[in-house]
Order: structure tokens, then C-alpha cells, then sequence
């Protein structure tokens, strides 16, 4: 079993970690759980009504904000045998706050906000199989909670115009996101005088097409407020590899 635990201040950043590790079935099986927290001076983020688009003067509408990262990590792995990998779960949280007292409207009336990737719960498992020394499948299985959006709640009239009224900053979340990847591993050749030794990978990215939401955008189509989700790699992605090592 071995205990640790770090801590490191600067000017602008102040980290804690420790760690718990341990060792089971003769060293075959690691266990370890690790902590951390820190703290973030100096961050810029984008005021209310920030103009992103064709703004020569970026810089007026960025302010100084502070942030916050805190979370733990589980993970067990399995490093001998025929059948080995890890399994990990994380709860993590990455937070924002403008307290600035000479901004008059901060985000969020200056309360812990989620930043764009705060992500609370991460899941993952890499599991590999050898059925020989040259026959491999790996199985790799991605889950975490979809990121913060800015949700349009309200539309209101203001001196004959139309306006839309936007929920807190990161206040609700898109939808969680998951991916499976499988791969066949074949490695012709295990002699040791070899000075090369190489590996052919049959595979397929997200083996389940699922349409993981890379982000959400809206528009206004005849009056109406219509939300979209924009996916990447929304489908499965057979491909191969062949890798040299020296």
C-alpha cells in the first residue's frame, strides 16, 4: 500500500493531490484511488452579450475570472493473463466565478458556474484478450456526462423588437456521451533476434453508431427557436492499422 499526496502553490494556481494504491492476487491486480484539488487565478472567460463575430476589440469583452478543479479517480487493472485491462470511474468537477466588484451584471450574478468541459462522472474500460501470442481483441468503452449548454427559455418584445432570454450560463446539459471501439490485433512475428517487430489492427470506431452530440446550436426558422445537434464520426468507422516497433 503506498499513501502520497503533493501540494504546490504559484501565483496564479494552488494544487493539493493524494493517492491510495494497493495490490492484490500476487501483483496481478492494481487498485489505486486518487484526489485532487485546485484552484485558478487570471482565467479569462466571455462577459454577458459578449460579441463573438467580427469584434476588433476581443480583449473588452473577456474578464477576469477565477476557477476551481476538484475530483476523485477509481481505477482497478488487471496487467497479467490472458484476459487483462482496466476499468476507471472519475467525479469531476471544473467551476467558474466572476467576483470581480467592478463588474456590475457577472455570470451568473457571480455564482460557481460549470465551465464549457466540466464533466462530473466519467466512466471508462479497456479490456484486451489474447487467444495466442499473435491473436488479440481489444474492447474499449467511453462514457461521460454530456457538456454544459446555455439553454434558450423565453422570447420577449422590447421597443418594437424581439428578443430571446437565455437560461444561467451552462446551467442544463447535452446529452451524455458513449462510444465503443473494437479492434482484432494480429503480430506475425515474436522472435527476439528480429530487429523489428510489427502489428496489423483490424478495427472499428464507434462500433455502436452512436450520434454523441459534439455540441448544440439553435436557430430561428419562421419565429420559431429550433434546437440542433451537431455529431462527429456519427457512424462506424471500420479502418487498419500497421504499426512498426524498433
Amino acid at each position: 500500500m503506498l499513501l502520497y499526496s503533493a501540494n504546490w502553490k504559484s501565483a496564479e494556481h494552488t494544487i493539493a493531490a493524494a493517492g491510495l494504491y494497493k495490490n492484490f492476487a500476487r501483483n496481478t491486480i492494481e487498485a489505486s484511488l486518487e484526489t485532487y484539488y485546485k484552484t485558478m487565478d487570471d482565467y479569462l472567460d466571455y462577459r454577458n452579450g459578449a460579441q463573438l463575430l467580427m469584434n476588433h476589440h476581443i480583449e473588452t469583452d473577456v474578464l477576469t475570472t477565477k476557477g476551481r478543479a476538484y475530483g476523485v479517480e477509481l481505477m482497478f487493472k488487471k496487467t497479467q493473463g490472458k484476459l487483462n485491462g482496466w476499468i476507471s470511474y472519475a467525479y469531476s468537477r471544473t467551476q467558474l466565478r466572476q467576483e470581480d466588484k467592478r463588474i456590475s451584471l457577472p455570470v451568473n450574478k457571480g455564482d460557481w458556474y460549470p465551465d464549457d468541459f466540466d464533466k462530473p462522472h466519467e466512466f471508462k474500460f479497456i479490456g484486451n484478450y489474447k487467444f495466442t501470442h499473435r491473436y488479440s481483441l481489444s474492447l474499449n468503452c467511453e462514457y461521460t456526462t454530456g457538456r454544459p449548454i446555455t439553454l434558450p427559455v423565453s422570447k420577449y418584445q422590447y421597443v418594437g423588437g424581439q428578443y430571446v432570454y437565455y437560461s444561467d450560463r451552462n446551467k442544463y446539459r447535452g446529452p451524455d456521451y458513449f462510444r465503443m471501439d473494437m479492434a482484432f490485433n494480429i503480430e506475425p512475428s515474436h522472435h527476439l533476434t528480429l530487429l523489428t517487430h510489427s502489428t496489423i489492427t483490424f478495427g472499428v470506431y464507434n462500433l455502436t453508431g452512436r450520434k454523441n452530440a459534439h455540441s448544440v446550436y439553435y436557430k430561428s426558422e419562421n419565429g420559431v427557436i429550433k434546437g440542433y445537434k451537431l455529431s462527429i464520426f456519427g457512424s462506424p468507422i471500420p479502418y487498419v492499422s500497421y504499426n512498426i516497433k524498433f
